[in-house]
């Protein structure tokens, strides 16, 4: 636990006051908090568009062939369907941007007990079961 004999203060080197590093730390929370404004503006505003319905009548049509439901065609969904369009034609950094987004794939849990027992140790686990009725 933090106490007055474990906490070390700041030290301070020559080049700047206590004084200027606070100054300049404030500008950098200031910088900082502008910058996260911005990307969030950017994030909401890529979310929005992304969500309009698509409006090139073609490639409606193509997803809606594809099998998408009429209500979630949109551009997101374009995207998607054009990202996995180039990757079934061999585009690898197509596949890669496709499985970044989808994540990584669930992996089954380890089998335990009898599941994980091969044939042979089923049976002499089964012998030995047996033998333990008879005595």
């Amino acid at each position: 636990m933090p106490n007055e004999q474990n906490i070390v203060p700041y030290q301070f080197d020559s080049s700047q006051s206590r004084e200027k590093a606070a100054k300049n730390g404030a500008a950098g929370g200031r910088a900082s908090g502008v910058s996260r404004r911005r990307k969030k503006s950017l994030r909401e505003a890529a979310e929005l568009y992304l969500s309009l319905p698509v409006s090139d009548k073609r490639a409606w049509n193509r997803l809606a062939r594809d099998g998408v439901e009429p209500e979630d065609v949109d551009n997101q969904m374009a995207i998607i369907a054009g990202l996995a369009m180039k990757a079934m034609k061999g585009d690898s950094r197509a596949a890669k941007v496709l499985f970044d987004l989808i994540g990584p794939a669930e992996q089954e849990p380890e089998p335990t007990g009898v599941e994980s027992m091969t044939l042979a140790e089923k049976m002499a686990a089964i012998r030995e079961a047996a033998r333990n009725i008879d005595h």
